[in-house]
């Protein structure tokens, strides 16, 4: 019976620790984008362009749409020009077109990225920038797309598929381990709160990363490396014995 109850809680720590490290590689996969594509940027505006969507993944063989709207909120006829720049192992690559936008006008533009244009062999890097013209001021976007694709697909499926097993790895390894440790208190009691916002912590890291708030997310990574160290120091490295 012990040996049954030792291994449920060994697996169960396997499971939480597979869930843990995917959601890391996930929502630091996904703030390294946007770190370098702020970084990577030739641009520099007097405001963001928060219409820009991107794709969060792509697969190595496919294409993805880049998408922004451009409005025109003066009383007056406007001919900004945007333009795209797109990271390339040769050297970012820019294209521009002229806009004419009518008072209270909004006009959507799509370009197509394919992972040709990755750099550091597992990221495409894209701003969109539109000019000053008259009243109406720059605007600069940016996002960074990861190339991932796993067994043949997509990379929006590949995205889902490792955010569904992050999540089923931290619930079955948690359940796993409360099922072993649900009649003892002290320090196993200790261990399972700490891994339960540790959990809560890796979540809100890939949750926050959806909508690209790298800020947030960025926080959650440094906060669950430093609830990581906790852990380990705390419970394996000086683990304290009641007496």
């Amino acid at each position: 019976m012990k040996q049954k109850s030792f291994f449920l809680a060994a697996l169960g720590i396997v499971f939480f620790f597979l869930g843990i490290m995917l959601g890391l590689a996930l929502s630091g996969g996904i703030v390294w984008g946007e770190i370098e594509a702020r970084l990577y940027t030739s641009f520099s505006a007097t405001s963001g362009l928060r219409t820009l969507e991107c794709p969060l993944m792509l697969a190595t063989t496919e294409s993805g749409f880049v998408t922004a709207t451009f409005d025109n909120p003066t009383d007056e006829l406007v001919k900004p020009v945007v333009r795209l720049e797109v990271s390339h192992p040769g050297g970012a690559r820019q294209t521009s077109q002229t806009l004419s936008l009518t008072p209270g006008a909004t006009q959507t533009l799509n370009w197509t990225v394919g992972a040709d244009a990755a750099i550091f062999g597992r990221l495409i890097l894209v701003s969109v920038y539109q000019s000053q013209y008259s009243h109406l001021p720059s605007r600069l976007g940016y996002c960074g797309i990861l190339v991932l694709g796993l067994f043949g697909l997509s990379g929006n499926q590949t995205f889902i598929l490792i955010f569904t097993v992050s999540i089923l790895g931290l619930v079955v390894g948690g359940a796993l381990w409360l099922f072993r440790m649900r009649s003892l208190g002290g320090p196993a009691l200790s261990v399972t709160n700490a891994g339960g916002v540790l959990a809560a912590i890796v979540l809100a890291g890939m949750l926050s990363s959806l909508p690209r708030w790298w800020g947030l997310t960025l926080f959650c990574l440094a906060l669950t490396v430093l609830m990581i160290g906790v852990i380990i120091t705390e419970f394996i490295l000086f683990p304290t014995v009641d007496k």
